[in-house]
């Protein structure tokens, strides 16, 4: 099959990004309004930018409406935000999280997850976390303003916490870690099926 994006409705081009870009890793997000609101989302477009300097990219699409998610006004409002790495564990939590709720909504009241304080932000985290990236907001790249537009947040990692069982010899234990990876539609995955291949 051949496509001609340009022909082609947003359901069907977001089908087959998403259908072919996979498994994507997944930002759960963490950001608190001016009134003190916290909110907490998942967003699937996500990967790491940069390491010199350190920084952090993901993208929020747009509401069929055109309207922007509370993650997202919340960065533009603040400038901090927290990304969560989701385990196995918190698959329930964290779709239970990424519903379109109001924005007086505190998504982590509603998961059942408890909050603690960041160290270098004003941003809740889950307690719980086994890695979260604490960001403060480098650059927001619009990439349009219709339904389904992205915006592109580019997240400067300010500290770091990983889970004291997760570290081993001076690095991540991915396989503990035991991530969530998003694939098409409802579907998911989860990190452990890996091998190793050394570079030339």
């Amino acid at each position: 099959m051949e496509f001609n994006v340009r022909d082609l409705d947003n359901d069907l081009c977001y089908r087959l990004l998403t259908g072919g870009v996979l498994p994507r890793p997944i930002a759960w997000v963490s950001t608190q309004s001016l009134e003190g609101v916290a909110n907490l989302a998942p967003f699937s477009f996500f990967n790491v930018a940069s390491v010199t300097p350190p920084v952090l990219a993901f993208s929020l699409l747009r509401r069929p409406d055109g309207s922007e998610k509370d993650t997202l006004a919340n960065i533009r409002a603040t400038g901090e935000f927290v990304v969560h790495v989701v385990r196995r564990t918190q698959i329930e939590a964290m779709n239970l999280s990424c519903g379109n709720y109001a924005p007086e909504v505190d998504e982590f009241d509603l998961a059942g997850l408890e909050k603690t304080l960041a160290y270098t932000v004003k941003v809740p985290v889950i307690a719980d976390a086994a890695i979260r990236y604490e960001c403060r907001l480098q650059q927001l790249l619009e990439l349009g303003n219709q339904p389904g537009a992205g915006c592109l947040v580019l997240g400067e990692v300010l500290h770091v916490h990983v889970a004291d069982a997760l570290w081993h010899e001076g690095r991540i234990d991915g396989e503990m870690l035991d991530a969530v990876g998003k694939l098409a539609g409802d579907a998911y995955t989860f990190t452990r099926d890996s091998f190793a291949l050394p570079r030339p």
